[in-house]
């Protein structure tokens, strides 16, 4: 019988469903415990790496804020980032996530003294004209994170990207990232 080691192995983290992130976080730490010890496991930020395909598709300048949306089951998970170097992978997180109402986008970046106008967003989601009265928005289809995973698999396999250097996008804790707590029926 052949045995297969991978050198890393990428998950989600979240956010997303509750149950879902529990599930993934299991097997990834089962299979970390088991006899894939020297297999490096990263966790990826769903709202990091689609902020992280607009970055890449759309050349943005350095210290643009990045509004990265993710409808998962008719909620939005949104989170807030800064470009800070002309770098796909550098983007400052400025904001935990949080699950908000489309029509209250505009209140929760004036908490943050930013405006729909000076903000390029992002959604990955099944309805994209939810979004459309948002200004500078990039709508991104699952098939294009694959393309932003190869990149960065591809910085990793050549020790070019780090936990010192996007503290932001791995994680290596096996936590789950929720944007809501999991609701009782």
């Amino acid at each position: 019988m052949k045995v297969y080691i991978f050198n890393t192995i990428f998950y989600s983290c979240g956010p997303g469903g509750f149950t879902i992130i529990r599930r993934i976080i299991s097997y990834v730490k089962a299979l970390n415990f088991n006899k894939f010890s020297r297999t490096k496991f990263i966790g990826l930020n769903n709202l990091f790496i689609i902020a992280c395909y607009l970055n890449l598709k759309s050349k943005i300048n350095d210290n643009i804020y990045i509004l990265s949306i993710l409808n998962y089951s008719k909620e939005h998970f949104v989170q807030i980032y800064q470009k800070k170097k002309n770098f796909l992978f550098f983007l400052k997180c400025l904001s935990d996530i949080k699950n908000i109402d489309l029509d209250h986008i505009g209140n929760y970046l004036g908490t943050l003294n930013l405006s729909i106008q000076n903000v390029h967003s992002v959604y990955l989601g099944p309805n994209p004209n939810e979004v459309s009265f948002f200004k500078n928005i990039q709508i991104v289809d699952r098939s294009n994170i694959l393309e932003v995973i190869i990149n960065l698999s591809d910085l990793i396999e050549n020790n070019q990207l780090n936990q010192t250097n996007c503290r932001n996008l791995l994680e290596e804790n096996f936590g789950p990232l929720y944007g809501k707590l999991p609701s009782t029926n």
